[in-house]
């Protein structure tokens, strides 16, 4: 009994974990994906947003969500709470350089294992880093920004970890001047001349620079030795902001070309995402309507070398398959992701079926009356019958005793030829039904003897009265 139900629930276990993982990869291919944007005013939010347009033009839903901005986004995607995600590449790291503690946060702690799940999609746009000062505020260079209230942006943005790096680099440390406030705030603070200075690190597109240069109260400071600063970090290039690009009617804002630093704006997923529906969206935002819509003048103009440029995480299959098409398997990605969800259920069935006919088989054997069982029946039963013949004493015991002779004889004949000499020497009940039978025949042969010789004695004695 207790075998029996270890395979029930061995069977059980084979069966229904399989199916779970199927319906769940089914649920799965219909669930609503989840966008992580970032900050108002900042780029990530609008470009989610677009992404999500995207998404739902592939026939899926989508959803975006507001954050802080990089490093909540990385976490959300490591976590895998959301399926897309903008970061940028580089500010955990100088995060956790430049403020280790902040990485203790249960806000910034990432499992190393979740991390080594974040896979890269593309390279959306260059972020350079800006340095906005308001106008009378006395910072005419970088070294007048001590004692000076500056923004170094939220903790979880990547505004913070840039603006750590660039502090370092002026050989300064976050004082009680340093604020952190996001764009919407820094907008107001500059407008009520509370803020001196800010460090945005943001792509050129972000509607916080157009606010900023229709308010006149703002300018913006190049970085001495940007191709310096731009080689000690590996995610840093040189880059020039053109003057006139956030307002070239009336007073140009930047009023000249701004030399300062850039790094890249990343879209990033999990590796266990969809192979086929990685490659459409990738392909998607390859497209000139997406790169129009989101004034991706970089990515517009170089395609995959710039997308698949820099990848700060392993380049996810489906995004590898657009970058190297000679990487993409012959069967079709949505192919090939619905039989990696059904695979092991596939499996798992026949393995469950396989073990469940042998379960069925061998219940069945012990159950039913098997061949043996019935030829060692036959012979109880002549046995029986010879039996009887000791207390019926009818006179044709002769008779009956060569008849059930026979019967035995014929018996065993049919077990020989139902029975190969193989299965005979396998089957454990053998010797029992020969013995049995070299048994019956020894007392059916001594009974037929000692009825003739009893038969014999009678006609003698006869014999010899009538002589007298």
């Amino acid at each position: 009994m207790k075998q029996k139900w270890i395979t029930i629930g061995l069977l059980s276990v084979l069966i229904c974990l399989p199916l779970y993982q199927l319906v769940k990869a089914l649920i799965g291919l219909n669930r609503t994906i989840v966008i992580a944007g970032g900050p108002e005013k900042g780029l990530y939010h609008p470009i989610a947003l677009s992404l999500s347009n995207v998404v739902t033009r592939l026939g899926r839903k989508a959803t975006v969500l507001t954050t802080a901005g990089s490093l909540e986004n990385l976490k959300l995607v490591a976590e895998a709470k959301v399926d897309l995600a903008l970061f940028q590449p580089g500010s955990r790291k100088n995060l956790k350089e430049f403020a280790p503690k902040l990485m203790e946060k249960e806000a910034l702690k990432i499992d190393s294992a979740e991390l080594g799940q974040v896979a890269f999609m593309a390279n959306l746009y260059s972020q350079p880093l800006h340095i906005a000062v308001r106008n009378g505020s006395g910072i005419e260079s970088l070294q007048d920004l001590k004692g000076k209230v500056v923004n170094l942006g939220p903790e979880l943005s990547a505004d913070y970890p840039m603006s750590r790096l660039l502090l370092r680099s002026l050989d300064m440390q976050p004082g009680e001047n340093h604020r952190n406030m996001p764009y919407t705030e820094l907008i107001d603070a500059f407008d009520r001349d509370e803020m001196d200075a800010a460090f945005i690190t943001v792509g050129m597109q972000a509607d916080v620079f157009e606010t900023l240069a229709r308010t006149g109260k703002v300018r913006f400071l190049s970085i001495p030795n940007n191709e310096a600063l731009a080689a000690m970090e590996l995610h840093l290039s040189p880059f020039k902001v053109p003057r006139g690009i956030y307002q070239f009617e009336g007073e140009a804002v930047p009023r000249a070309d701004i030399q300062t630093v850039a790094t890249g704006a990343h879209l990033i997923t999990r590796s266990d995402v969809e192979s086929g529906f990685v490659e459409r969206i990738t392909q998607e935002i390859l497209k000139t309507p997406f790169q129009k819509e989101n004034r991706l003048g970089e990515l517009f103009e170089q395609g995959k070398p710039f997308a698949s440029s820099r990848p700060f995480f392993p380049v996810h299959e489906g995004a590898k398959w657009v970058y190297e098409p000679n990487t993409r398997t012959f069967i079709e990605p949505a192919l090939v992701d619905m039989w990696e969800s059904m695979r092991s259920f596939f499996v798992s069935i026949v393995v469950a079926g396989f073990l469940g006919f042998q379960w069925y088989q061998k219940r069945k054997e012990r159950t039913k009356e098997t061949r043996l069982d019935h030829y060692i029946r036959g012979v109880i039963d002549i046995e029986r019958q010879q039996m009887a013949l000791d207390t019926e004493k009818k006179g044709n015991d002769m008779e009956k005793l060569q008849i059930l002779q026979d019967q035995l004889t014929y018996l065993r004949q049919d077990c020989f030829k139902d029975f190969s000499g193989h299965q005979l020497q396998d089957e454990p009940g053998t010797d029992c039904f020969l013995e049995l039978c070299a048994s019956l025949s020894e007392k059916l042969n001594a009974k037929m003897t000692r009825v003739r010789l009893g038969g014999e004695i009678a006609n003698l004695a006869r014999a010899i009265e009538e002589k007298k």
